[in-house]
């Protein structure tokens, strides 16, 4: 009986044993378990914030690469998850625009233009907007410098031709335009030369009806002078050519026909630049409508003033379209 009961005690204890070591397991698994798994965290918020300091210094291939290493993605925070596919979509824009790929950039901002975090990121996708209009202005003047010289519209032809080089450089695919056009400089300049002479000439022979009619060219403002909006508002107001006003005229007329207000706002909706030496004339159309022509002397001839853009422009919505000098029709623009 004796035997029995010992027996029986041996087991108990040894049950109660086993339990206490299979509890003893039990926490230890669990608090490895618990650890490796803030480790894993750590390690997963560490590549996250190295990807932001990528980001920030515009690194973003890096930053996507950062992320990459992390393994199990999947299982990563929702804010490491977005961010690593937003990123793949910024790299995809950004080769695409390099390319000058336009309606594949634009399938791309517009998966990302709901981006609100992180900052670094937001940072890196307006600057990709940037390009992106400054990539797609210069494909618009590359295609108008090649147009307006082939169809003899010469001065066109210049003021695109330096609204293209005004664009800025750093961007691959406005480099690469502005170096495919740069042959038309000399082309230009000599057909602006051409023009000139035989207006000249034309001139000359024609003084004694100027004199007699008491219109005589003037010098200076030559911008001012081959206005089209500014030709037509004087001639509106005094029936007379304003090549024959007096320069105080000219320069009088020119301030009325100022509006930074409007050119601000024209300037920050189309991401055209504002170049040393560029005149703008601004005609009210009413209803928040404006008329806007931009235009600078020719780098060779300071005599010859080049049209940039002749646009029109809303003001609260901030749409804006640009005169095509050969069709005679408005072209969207933004």
């Amino acid at each position: 009986m004796k035997k029995q009961k010992i027996l029986t005690l041996s087991c108990l204890v040894f049950s109660v044993i086993f339990i206490l070591s299979a509890c003893s397991n039990s926490q230890t698994a669990t608090k490895t378990s618990e650890s490796t798994s803030q480790t894993v965290q750590a390690k997963v918020n560490e590549r996250y914030q190295s990807a932001l300091s990528y980001l920030e210094s515009g690194e973003n291939k890096q930053a996507y690469d950062e992320l990459n290493k992390i393994k199990n993605i999947k299982q990563a925070p929702t804010h490491v998850r977005a961010l690593k596919a937003d990123l793949a979509l910024l790299l995809a824009a950004k080769k695409a625009v390099t390319a000058a790929k336009l309606s594949e950039t634009e399938k791309y901002l517009g998966q990302l233009e709901k981006v609100e975090s992180p900052t670094a990121l937001v940072k890196q996708v307006n600057e990709l907007e940037k390009e992106y209009q400054a990539v797609k202005l210069a494909k618009h003047y590359a295609a108008e410098v090649e147009q307006y010289y082939q169809a003899g519209a010469y001065q066109a032809a210049g003021g695109s031709l330096q609204a293209l080089d005004s664009l800025s450089s750093k961007y691959q695919a406005v480099a690469m335009l502005q170096e495919k056009e740069a042959g038309y400089k000399a082309k230009i300049a000599s057909a602006q030369a051409t023009a000139s002479s035989e207006q000249s000439s034309t001139a000359t022979s024609a003084s004694e009806v100027t004199a007699s009619s008491n219109v005589t060219p003037k010098a200076g403002y030559t911008n001012a002078r081959s206005s089209k909006l500014l030709s037509s508002e004087y001639k509106k107001e005094t029936g007379s050519e304003i090549a024959s006003a007096p320069s105080e005229v000219v320069s009088s007329m020119s301030a009325k026909m100022s509006n930074q207000d409007v050119l601000s706002a024209f300037r920050k909706a189309t991401a055209i630049p504002q170049e040393a030496g560029d005149q703008y004339y601004v005609q009210d159309l009413g209803n928040d409508h404006y008329q806007i022509e931009i235009r600078h002397t020719s780098p060779s001839d300071p005599q010859v003033s080049n049209l940039k853009g002749m646009y029109r422009f809303d003001l609260a919505s901030g749409a804006s379209q640009k005169l095509n000098e050969v069709s005679g029709q408005y072209e969207k623009l933004n």
